[in-house]
């Protein structure tokens, strides 16, 4: 029973150190991920507080675009760069057209249910009236 003892203990430890590795690779990722966010808020913050201290930005601040055409980039690249910024820029302009296009019919949809209401609004006051006239005629006849 020794030898299988001795392979179950080493199997054992193998995983174990698997486990160990796997587990750290996981935390190492969490915690890495978690910096990035808390490197977010505090910007997002600063921003925010310069915002609200000095008013908002005329002008943004440079970026560090990988996606700008350099002047050492390879012709295939600077067009393979360029091609991508035009894409994004359209997708950005369709998104643009959508949300626009979604605030045109919710304001149309919004209108016209204020004229259904006023149109409600119109029938149930002439309906009181008239059944106040009714009433009038009523007892103007006792």
């Amino acid at each position: 029973m020794g030898l299988f003892d001795k392979l179950k203990d080493r199997v054992t430890d193998k995983l174990a150190e698997r486990a160990a590795k796997q587990g750290a690779a996981a935390a190492k990722a969490l915690a890495k991920k978690g910096a990035e966010t808390a490197v977010s808020v505090a910007k997002d913050a600063g921003r925010k507080l310069e915002e609200a201290l000095f008013g908002e930005r005329d002008e943004l601040p440079p970026r560090d675009d990988d996606d700008a055409p350099k002047s050492s980039d390879s012709r295939a690249e600077r067009k393979r760069k360029e091609e991508a910024r035009q894409r994004k820029q359209e997708e950005v302009g369709e998104r643009l057209r959508a949300a626009d296009r979604r605030v045109k019919e919710r304001a149309a949809e919004e209108k016209r249910a204020a004229d259904e209401r006023e149109a409600k609004r119109a029938r149930v006051e002439k309906e009181v009236d008239d059944e106040l006239a009714a009433l009038k005629k009523r007892l103007d006849k006792r």
